[in-house]
């Protein structure tokens, strides 16, 4: 099967710098290379393309979205593809429609963001010029099924994997190891909440400040550990950057920020916390970051929200919050999690067993060949 993927074009796939999108991309398409034809659009990058003729893939500069794929499809002039799927951009569909008049064109959504971002009717035209919708969650598919119910039996979700060897629980010295190289105390009475993602207000750690304030009346010695930046790649402080750190002073609590961490170390970042925060404001498509802490056995307490509770049963798997802007209620799962140490340990358990049977990229990628293949012969 010969198959053409065109990136979003902002960050480089193979994802050196990060981001989600590149790296959902990069995990499914160089095991999808294995059996099939892949060819790669992405943006220049200074790393070297992987030499196999299963797996070819075209640079092409990126200054701004238009630019991109006008010069992306010129690239790949007169060629064919037995399947088109273009990742997170709806805006692309219309042009590449233009282009291959015949050939099957899929969306993969990762989120809701981009089609919130359209207009109804501009929305509902791109959907009439695909053959199919991927989708990272149930969630999605729904509430995008409800909004456009003329394309409903468009939509496909196909779940994300995780790689269960990369993030892995580690001993107890292993922890030390990792905290002591970052300069963090490592002592029993000490208990580090970790939240991993982009430093920007929709991802909610002002909310897990405000929430660790209220445990330190307990729990005097809590700490933060922010792992991130503003954006893949990005080292610049934000004013939203400022903000926090003028929150955590003026609300005396602890808060260690690592700043932009490459994607090839983000896995021991997760051995910096006792407990996993996610206190997202947004609707997430999936939250590949629970996923993360979930293989690592490090527990998970998530907003529930979006395709969040796809992967964490309350108490099971992981803590909900529903009360996702009230940092009271991150507070009161948080000293749950403290004061119930066996329940830390069956979910922590739980969670991990639940990735490893059925979050993985194999299965992602086995759901996703038998959708092409399901595409393609509609289409004949």
């Amino acid at each position: 099967m010969k198959i053409l993927v065109i990136t979003p074009g902002n960050l480089p796939v193979p994802p050196i710098k990060g981001g989600s999108v590149e790296t959902v991309i990069d995990q499914v398409f160089s095991r999808l290379a294995k059996t099939n034809q892949i060819t790669l659009i992405s943006c220049e990058v200074n790393v070297k393309n992987p030499i196999d003729t299963n797996y070819i893939t075209i640079r092409v500069p990126y200054k701004n979205a238009k630019d991109y794929l006008d010069n992306s499809l010129n690239k790949i002039d007169h060629q064919q593809y037995d399947i088109i799927q273009i990742e997170n951009r709806p805006e692309y569909i219309p042009t590449v429609r233009e282009t291959f008049i015949n050939t099957p064109i899929l969306l993969s959504l990762h989120s809701l963001t981009f089609m919130e971002k359209l207009p109804s009717l501009q929305a509902d035209s791109i959907l009439s010029k695909t053959d199919g919708v991927i989708t990272v969650s149930h969630f999605v598919t729904q509430t995008m099924k409800k909004r456009y119910p003329h394309h409903a039996n468009k939509f496909k979700t196909i779940h994300l994997g995780v790689d269960s060897e990369k993030f892995s629980p580690i001993s107890r010295k292993g922890k030390q190891k990792i905290r002591k190289k970052r300069k963090l105390i490592d002592k029993s009475d000490y208990y580090n909440i970790l939240f991993i993602g982009r430093i920007v207000p929709k991802k909610g750690l002002h909310t897990l400040i405000h929430s660790a304030a209220l445990i330190k009346k307990k729990y005097p010695k809590i700490n933060i550990i922010a792992v991130g930046s503003s954006w893949p790649g990005k080292k610049k402080e934000t004013k939203y950057m400022r903000q926090v750190k003028k929150l955590s002073s003026r609300l005396k609590v602890p808060i260690y920020f690592t700043g932009y961490i490459p994607p090839h170390l983000i896995n021991k970042m997760y051995h910096l916390g006792d407990v996993f925060i996610n206190p997202t404001q947004f609707n997430e498509g999936l939250g590949m970051v629970n996923m993360e802490a979930m293989t690592s056995g490090i527990p998970v307490i998530a907003s529930n929200r979006g395709g969040i509770k796809e992967l964490i049963q309350h108490k099971k798997t992981g803590l909900l919050v529903s009360d996702y802007k009230n940092p009271n209620a991150f507070a009161k799962q948080i000293k749950y999690l403290i004061e119930h140490p066996k329940l830390v340990k069956n979910i922590t358990k739980n969670a991990r067993v639940m990735m490893q049977n059925n979050f993985t990229w194999d299965q992602t990628v086995l759901s996703l060949a038998d959708y092409y293949n399901e595409i393609i012969k509609k289409h004949i």
